[in-house]
């Protein structure tokens, strides 16, 4: 099953941040396969990728592109999508029907709790998005496709 998380990175700017140093901190945090055998929190996914089916789902001035999934190998890259961005440059509001689950650096939220694992935490996961859409939080967020 896929899933989307978005990953907040609170205090990041995205000019000293990479694809790699996101995917490393996802990882290590909430991923069974890229390293540990168990993840530091009650979150498990066995794989993922910084946008995947969900390719440049966030709208702004300036950001990076996702890895395309297989169903997306061949879509072209559009003006203004990204699936890694500064949280001040979001151009549009986040889109809240496509994302499953909000994680920063210590939890992960679910808006339901179809994945037996994770806070299920509707009103922490809707205050998180709230806030970056109002652009309230300082830092650069991810839009990740999880497989579990």
């Amino acid at each position: 099953m896929h899933f989307t998380t978005l990953f907040i990175l609170k205090g990041e700017k995205l000019e000293d941040i990479n694809k790699s140093e996101i995917e490393d901190m996802f990882a290590e945090r909430f991923c069974y396969c890229c390293g540990e055998t168990k993840p530091k929190y009650q979150y498990w996914c066995d794989w993922f990728q910084i946008g995947g089916r969900w390719c440049d789902m966030l709208k702004a001035k300036k950001g990076i592109h996702c890895d395309r999934g297989w169903s997306n190998d061949n879509a072209p890259i559009k003006n203004g999508e990204f699936a890694v961005v500064e949280i001040k440059d979001l151009t549009d509001k986040l889109p809240r029907d496509s994302i499953y689950s909000v994680a920063t650096k210590s939890h992960i939220y679910l808006k339901n709790d179809d994945w037996n694992s994770g806070e299920v935490n509707p009103q922490k996961f809707n205050d998180l998005l709230d806030k970056i859409d109002n652009k309230l939080i300082d830092g650069v967020i991810a839009f990740i496709d999880c497989h579990d």
